[in-house]
């Protein structure tokens, strides 16, 4: 089927994950804005946790399914009577599972299949989806390096960075400061530094329960905020490791939150000491917020977080990490000048409307319009 002059068209997502990460929060974002711009969406996710609700909530046209075991081929049949039934123009596919639908359902229905990348992975199911034609987007230029390494041709991989839609947050900073100081019983002066990840080893927050007795030296009054998930064995160790340091009461793991934006509107500074990040999601809602961002140079975060102009970027240790940290709690000048720039820089390049058109880019590419 060809594309509708006007060009808007009918995108079938599939993707499967529905967990809170940055891939899924993409989702969101990216199935909102393409219906805001005419397309029509339906979008395919597992049925259990978190995104389907918020895809539901978020107005998108949605169908939980079953992705794995026995149910797997039902769902699949279900996908491919859906395509023709609904002529769909396009399918684009989220994850490695989601990608061998992808796969699947092109070659069955003779649709075009674009892929993003979220994650380093050398599966062989983009390999075979680029050699067939069927363009991937990376989610960073590390994620497209590490494709093309891996057997994807150049002429099939493009860049397209997320966007986030904190770009439109307009809430009172100083007013989330003062209400999340209250609700963790913690100084009104006190220094706050959140990192918003799962806890969990790729994500490092050992690097900084480590480097935080030496923080506290200098910046006793300085309080660290853990927002994420902490239903891990590594997440325990964490607790067990502050309580050793003896800086426990310094540190607040939240758990799994709603109210993200207001807690990062909170923060005085938020913290990435990532031992991998494809792009960094966090990083950059953190950014459109007006924060500094201290991140690690790994992964894509040194495309986003400019060192000394919008963030600060260190090496994967703790005495790095914990250097950055000092100096930043030190000098709330330069904590407002890297938040000012940071917050400039994020509106002007990662709106959803920009990664939108991006993305129509690369469908029309796939559609050969």
């Amino acid at each position: 089927m060809t594309a509708q002059p006007s060009k808007k068209w009918r995108v079938l997502q599939v993707v499967s994950s529905s967990a809170t990460s940055g891939a899924e929060r993409h989702i969101v974002i990216l199935s909102k804005t393409l219906q805001k711009q005419g397309h029509q969406v339906l979008t395919v996710c597992p049925q259990d946790g978190w995104l389907p609700k918020e895809l539901q909530s978020a107005g998108v046209h949605t169908l939980p399914v079953t992705m794995r075991g026995a149910g797997s081929l039902v769902t699949f049949l279900q996908l491919a009577r859906l395509v023709r039934r609904q002529r769909v123009d396009i399918i684009h596919t989220h994850l490695t599972r989601a990608a061998y639908y992808g796969l699947l359902l092109g070659l069955l229905t003779r649709k075009p299949v674009v892929s993003t990348v979220h994650v380093f992975t050398s599966d062989p199911a983009y390999r075979w989806l680029s050699r067939l034609g069927n363009p991937l987007i990376a989610v960073s230029e590390a994620v497209r390096r590490w494709l093309i390494e891996h057997g994807v041709p150049a002429s099939e991989v493009q860049t397209v960075y997320n966007a986030t839609d904190f770009v439109s947050l307009n809430g009172s900073a100083a007013q989330a400061s003062r209400e999340v100081r209250h609700e963790f019983a913690l100084p009104p002066s006190s220094n706050l530094i959140g990192v918003f990840a799962k806890v969990s080893p790729i994500k490092g927050q050992d690097l900084l329960i480590e480097g935080l007795p030496q923080v506290l030296r200098d910046h006793p009054n300085t309080y660290v905020l853990f927002v994420g998930s902490t239903d891990s064995a590594f997440a325990e160790r964490a607790r067990q490791r502050a309580r050793q340091l003896k800086v426990e009461d310094h540190v607040l793991f939240t758990g799994l939150r709603t109210d993200v934006a207001r807690l990062m509107q909170a923060v005085d500074i938020v913290a990435m000491p990532s031992r991998s990040e494809t792009f960094g999601m966090a990083a950059l809602e953190a950014m459109a917020l007006g924060k500094p961002v201290v991140a690690t140079r790994v992964g894509g975060l040194p495309e986003l977080v400019r060192d000394g102009e919008t963030g600060v970027l260190v090496d994967l240790t703790t005495a790095s990490l914990v250097h950055a940290l000092n100096e930043l709690l030190t000098r709330a000048d330069l904590r407002a000048h890297l938040g000012e720039n940071a917050r400039i820089f994020s509106h002007r390049y990662y709106t959803p409307e920009r990664m939108v058109r991006d993305i129509e880019a690369v469908y029309a590419r796939a559609l050969a319009v």
